[in-house]
């Protein structure tokens, strides 16, 4: 009597570790799901700023760009034109990064470091644990 008590105890305990197993997994597949929306948002709103920023660094240019050319026709110095180029330069990458798939060469260049340089992303004394952790935790006490 005690055997058949004990295997249906085992095999009901082998179940509950099954189910608790798949639960734990559904759970780590949707903490990854969402991480990677929340990181997908901020991303979004991070072009979107950028693309914010770059609309009036434009016309700030534009602005700039009648100054001086209205400097031009009053002095004749050509180089009342001076601030044009850093204007133009930065005007561009924010153009780049906005509109012209720089993010895309970024990500291009991220994926590439992260296949072939390895050595160069890992995070220093290694990740912490949860030994590390309780240990620094100790120390404060």
């Amino acid at each position: 009597m005690g055997s058949v008590i004990g295997s249906a105890m085992k095999e009901n305990m082998k179940e509950q570790i099954e189910v608790q197993a798949s639960m734990q997994r559904n759970m780590m597949e949707r903490q990854i799901k969402l991480q990677l929306m929340l990181r997908d948002r901020q991303v979004a709103m991070q072009l979107a700023r950028g693309r914010e920023m770059f609309n009036w660094y434009a016309t700030f240019a534009l602005v700039v760009s009648g100054a001086c050319i209205g400097g031009f026709r009053k002095t004749k110095n050509p180089a009342v034109f001076a601030p044009l180029l850093p204007i133009s330069f930065v005007t561009a990458y924010q153009w780049d990064m906005c509109y012209n798939g720089k993010m895309n060469r970024i990500r291009a260049g991220a994926e590439k470091i992260m296949a072939d340089e390895q050595d160069l992303i890992g995070i220093p004394a290694g990740p912490p644990s949860v030994r590390k952790i309780d240990e620094e935790l100790r120390k404060t006490i």
